[in-house]
């Protein structure tokens, strides 16, 4: 199955458990996938095991969701590449609410 073909998705909290489980699947499915984490040796395996599978489908991205400016780094960094983020799974731990600064390049606003 493809149906996320050409879709590109950011999955924080992508290095293990649940995160990790929904990287796979979206690759799987056809997405180019950032997976975020805190987590960098973890992350950085979880990414070398999918690329692996599906060469250049994981980009890892070492994050702390709860500190604004390292969001705001990741998503200026995917819109830089991309071009485009399909979808976003708010999947890590952690408290807070940070502006994805970069959808104000889209004319809206919206937290993760």
């Amino acid at each position: 199955m493809c149906r996320l073909q050409n879709k590109v998705a950011i999955v924080t909290g992508g290095a293990s458990g649940i995160g990790r489980s929904i990287v796979k699947r979206f690759v799987d499915e056809g997405a180019k996938v950032i997976a975020i984490d805190i987590q960098e040796e973890l992350l950085k395996n979880t990414a070398k095991e999918i690329n692996q599978k599906v060469s250049g489908s994981c980009i890892p991205k070492t994050c702390d969701v709860t500190i604004g400016s390292q969001v705001t780094e990741v998503m200026d960094a995917a819109w830089e590449e991309f071009g485009n983020i399909e979808i976003l799974v708010n999947n890590a731990g952690g408290g807070g609410i940070t502006c994805w600064k970069s959808q104000r390049k889209c004319g809206t606003r919206s937290s993760i």
